[in-house]
């Protein structure tokens, strides 16, 4: 067997969520541990999420309820990010139409942005459980217009009760069949925005914090991107090999990176 990649002291750790510290409501093995142990030893730590279901305070008490140390502040919602984003583009006051949920239009509300269906600069996309034909007809007639796409995340599926759901990279896909000329962007995992801003929060070198998570296609290349150390955790979704991304280290377990 393949010794381990050897990694450098760690100093700070950003981590995904799903897959990698729960699953569903139940804590993965070994990741309570984990943290606990890194708080213990003051090594200071933040989770990042593409999930564009719920607030920072709501991971957070989630997080928390586990048995995790955790703080609002350190959980960077892909919500957050992509309404800071909007924020630093537009100006507040900037004009959005917003398909997604309670969490992202709290979030462009906090941010300053108004959620509007007229003279719209931006089209934003979140997950969206009641997602229609007249929401696509609303924000395609705006790309039209001259309106950019602004989608939290990339992802076509989302695990569920049921197996897997459409996630907001399906919505992504209409609205770009019916307008391909409109400039479009992504703001989650795999593009580094949110493991930059959770980088800026705890304070370590990249070359010292490592990016945890379950799938190479967002988390590890979102890793690598960000300049950070990336290790994958095969405790959440499968991940077919890739050649293009690897991993600097591949692991069963969080505890196995106590003595990292």
């Amino acid at each position: 067997m393949t010794a381990p990649a050897p990694l450098p002291p760690i100093l700070g750790v950003v981590s995904d969520l799903d897959g990698v510290v729960y699953r569903g409501a139940a804590a993965v093995p070994g990741a309570v541990e984990a943290f606990r142990a890194w708080h213990a030893r003051g090594i200071p730590y933040a989770f990042v999420t593409n999930n564009s279901t719920k607030s920072a305070a709501a991971f957070a008490a989630k997080i928390a309820g586990l048995g995790i140390p955790v703080e609002e502040a350190w959980v960077v919602p892909v919500v957050t990010a992509t309404a800071d984003l909007l924020a630093h583009r537009l100006g507040r006051g900037g004009r959005v139409y917003a398909v997604g949920n309670a969490a992202l239009f709290e979030a462009l509300d906090a941010a300053g942005l108004e959620r509007t269906s007229t003279d719209v600069e931006a089209v934003v996309v979140g997950h969206d459980d009641t997602f229609d034909f007249a929401k696509l007809t609303t924000g395609v007639r705006a790309m039209l217009g001259g309106a950019f796409l602004v989608g939290t995340n990339p992802d076509p599926v989302t695990p569920s009760e049921h197996g897997f759901d459409p996630c907001v990279g399906a919505l992504l896909a209409a609205y770009r069949t019916a307008a391909p000329d409109a400039e479009s962007l992504i703001v989650g995992k795999p593009e580094p925005h949110m493991l930059l801003d959770a980088l800026a929060r705890i304070g370590t070198p990249a070359g010292q914090t490592v990016m945890i998570g379950d799938q190479l296609a967002t988390d590890i290349l979102a890793g690598r991107r960000a300049g950070l150390g990336t290790v994958l955790v095969t405790t959440g979704v499968p991940n077919p090999a890739s050649p293009d991304i690897v991993a600097d280290r591949t692991i069963a377990s969080l505890t196995e990176l106590l003595d990292a």
